[in-house]
């Protein structure tokens, strides 16, 4: 089981989830971690339509992600994460299943929330969340599409 990358998009699987991350990145599963989205049925048949055909799905509460990771169920697969917002990989990181890297790729504006990229916006408690993460180890790079520059995002907050 290898973890090619941890996105956070809070659209989840779109275009360039499904066409250009996972093509590049060579993933063949998205597990896309969200706890609201595993009681939608229509949120999760709307992500299983936006699936490459190459990739199976996983639509997991964090605590299931959690212990799926832990337990290595996906063993020889390369396994791409995706979630909608730092809270949920603190709570992740928290439960114990502990990573890397964080790859930024979109936030949308809300209220509250201040810009500190093209399509990132994040509030107080995500600053709080990124920061908790950063002070763990974790290193948060923003990057749109795999052709971007890398940008450190620690340094954007």
């Amino acid at each position: 089981m290898e973890i090619v990358n941890i996105r956070i998009d809070e659209r989840l699987i779109h275009g360039q989830v499904a066409a250009v991350w996972t093509r590049t990145l060579g993933a063949n599963r998205i597990m896309v971690i969200d706890n609201a989205a595993v009681k939608s049925d229509i949120q999760k048949s709307a992500l299983k339509m936006a699936c490459p055909q190459s990739c199976k799905l996983s639509v997991l509460s964090v605590g299931k992600a959690c212990e799926n990771l832990k337990n290595r169920k996906y063993e020889g697969e390369k396994i791409f994460i995706v979630v909608k917002s730092p809270e949920t990989l603190k709570e992740l990181y928290d439960a114990g299943y502990e990573f890397s890297e964080v790859n930024v790729g979109n936030m949308a504006k809300k209220s509250g929330a201040r810009q500190v990229k093209d399509t990132v916006y994040i509030t107080g408690q995500d600053e709080q969340d990124f920061k908790y993460l950063a002070h763990k180890g974790v290193k948060f790079t923003a990057c749109m599409v795999p052709s971007d520059p890398v940008i450190d995002f620690i340094t954007l907050l």
